[in-house]
Order: C-alpha cells, then sequence, then structure tokens
C-alpha cells in the first residue's frame, strides 16, 4: 500500500529490454507504437504511416487519455511528443527512429519514483 506501480517501457527493437522504468501512484500509462502490429496508425491528414518515432508513451490521469493522446502523438509525426506534453496532465517518453530517448521534463518525477 502506498508505493508506486513500477511500469516498464520496452525498447521497440527487442522485446527483453526495458528503456525505462516509470513509478506510478495515480494514473495510467499507454504507449503507441508500430513494432508490435505494423502500420496500423496513419497521419489523418495524409495518410501517411508516421516514421519520426518508433515508440510514444503518455502518462495522462487515466487510459483513455494516455491511450488517446499516445496514438494522436504518434500518428502526428516530429511534433508529436512536444503536443502530447503540453496536454493537461500528461507527461512524454519517446523514442526516434534512431533509438534515441526523450523525456518531457514532467515526466521526470514518475522515473525517479
Amino acid at each position: 500500500p502506498g508505493a508506486a506501480w513500477r511500469i516498464g517501457v520496452r525498447d521497440p527493437d527487442d522485446a527483453g529490454r526495458v528503456v525505462l522504468v516509470l513509478g506510478v501512484r495515480d494514473g495510467a500509462v499507454a504507449t503507441s507504437g508500430l513494432y508490435e502490429r505494423g502500420a496500423h496508425v496513419a497521419d489523418a491528414r495524409d495518410g501517411a504511416v508516421p516514421v519520426a518515432w518508433r515508440s510514444i508513451t503518455v502518462l495522462a490521469p487515466d487510459l483513455a487519455t494516455a491511450d488517446a493522446i499516445a496514438t494522436a502523438a504518434l500518428a502526428m509525426g516530429a511534433t508529436g511528443p512536444a503536443w502530447a506534453a503540453a496536454r493537461p496532465g500528461c507527461s512524454v517518453a519517446a523514442i526516434d527512429a534512431s533509438g534515441r530517448l526523450f523525456t518531457s521534463p514532467g515526466l521526470e518525477a514518475a522515473r525517479a519514483a
């Protein structure tokens, strides 16, 4: 009781490797990427499959919000993570096409928990 749930974010290129662990006490986490289901997300503006990010993980107040924001951010392309981090109550971790991890400032508190 009172302890944070430890949520592991997997490496999109290696299912056996965790790239980030979040401590979550209140809220939900969702990740969107193409590495499990293939090209199932597309940008509604032009129908293109996103290539800028391998995965985008969102910490939000509830699961519906986390999932919707993560998927929309992935579909948006390059600007997706910044857009997601600007949504109320949301923090973001994103792995780019070359495998680098980026996190929003708000995510650091959960990362340290």
